[in-house]
């Protein structure tokens, strides 16, 4: 029971690894099977929804955040969070698809648990081990490895004249992951001042609810893709959105319980899973060749490694 506490961390992130991987697929079936943009926007909702009654359940009411010291402050780094994550990583990652493609985008996004690790050393203190080093070259092996077995798939290891890359892509990918990581600093902070993970999820997904609310007012797009998401009768959109609110409550108690890099390190391994679930249990992609699996081992290696 004690390992079992002092773990609790990893054991989180490993659940959160599992929701977003399986909600990842399901977008993927959700948008071959339905209109809706796959169940992201309605993510969002499920997040606020579910977060509140796990708050509630747990008799944590608003009266006891009345004086405590840095509570306001507490709500604020939630809320930033929130915004971070849903509103401008999301949007910066799209920019970064647009412009360089599926597959260069995904490798940006790929290279969060370094951000993470810098970000956990320069603001909150964490240490920076021989073992994390080691650990992180191997994740970044994996990516590489795994980006090539992308690239020798789509013929895109030299791009074709017609296959139009855009080098400020690189910039909006990178951003995305400083934001991406950047929530997670903003977590952290929030969680010592409230170390409420239900309620840190509730405060972030009002804040991106918010943030969708703004953009419909002035935005005719943002409006139809709300609107198509709420009236979408697409089971696997619902599968998703579920997947996805359940991956962000548990991202947000395992940066309570551990350190970023380290809930970092382990969201690496979301690529694999997807892969897994996608290819065996789901059966939407074919099953992974031999140096996917061999760079999945790697990446679980140097997981191994930061988390030790």
């Amino acid at each position: 029971m004690t390992l079992l506490a002092a773990r609790l961390g990893e054991l989180f992130s490993i659940l959160s690894v599992l929701a977003f991987a399986f909600g990842g697929v399901a977008i993927a079936k959700a948008r071959k099977s339905g209109p809706g943009d796959g169940g992201a926007t309605l993510s969002v909702g499920f997040t606020a929804l579910l977060s509140a009654v796990l708050w509630l359940s747990m008799a944590r009411g608003s009266e006891n955040l009345v004086g405590r010291p840095g509570a306001l402050a507490g709500l604020a780094w939630f809320a930033l969070s929130g915004l971070l994550a849903t509103a401008l990583a999301r949007s910066l990652y799209f920019l970064s698809v647009r412009d360089l493609g599926a597959i260069r985008g995904a490798a940006v996004k790929r290279a969060i648990p370094f951000f993470s690790v810098l970000f956990g050393v320069v603001f909150l203190g964490e240490i920076l081990t021989s073992a994390k080093l080691g650990g992180l070259l191997l994740i970044a092996i994996s990516v590489a490895a795994l980006v090539a077995v992308d690239l020798a798939g789509s013929g895109k290891f030299a791009a074709p004249a017609t296959d139009k890359i855009e080098p400020l892509g690189y910039v909006w990918g990178t951003a995305s992951g400083l934001c991406y990581a950047s929530a997670y600093v903003a977590r952290k902070f929030g969680l010592n001042l409230i170390p409420d993970g239900a309620l840190g999820t509730f405060v972030g997904a009002m804040a991106a609810m918010s943030y969708y609310m703004l953009a419909a007012l002035v935005s005719r797009h943002s409006r139809r893709t709300i609107v198509t998401a709420l009236i979408a009768r697409n089971v696997w959109g619902l599968v998703a959105a579920v997947c996805f609110a359940a991956g962000q409550i548990a991202n947000f108690y395992a940066i309570q319980y551990t350190a970023i890099s380290t809930v970092g390190a382990i969201q690496s391994l979301e690529v694999f899973v997807s892969m897994l679930i996608a290819a065996f249990l789901l059966r939407t992609e074919r099953a992974p060749n031999l140096i996917t699996i061999a760079a999945a081992l790697v990446a679980t290696a140097g997981v191994l490694l930061v988390v030790a």
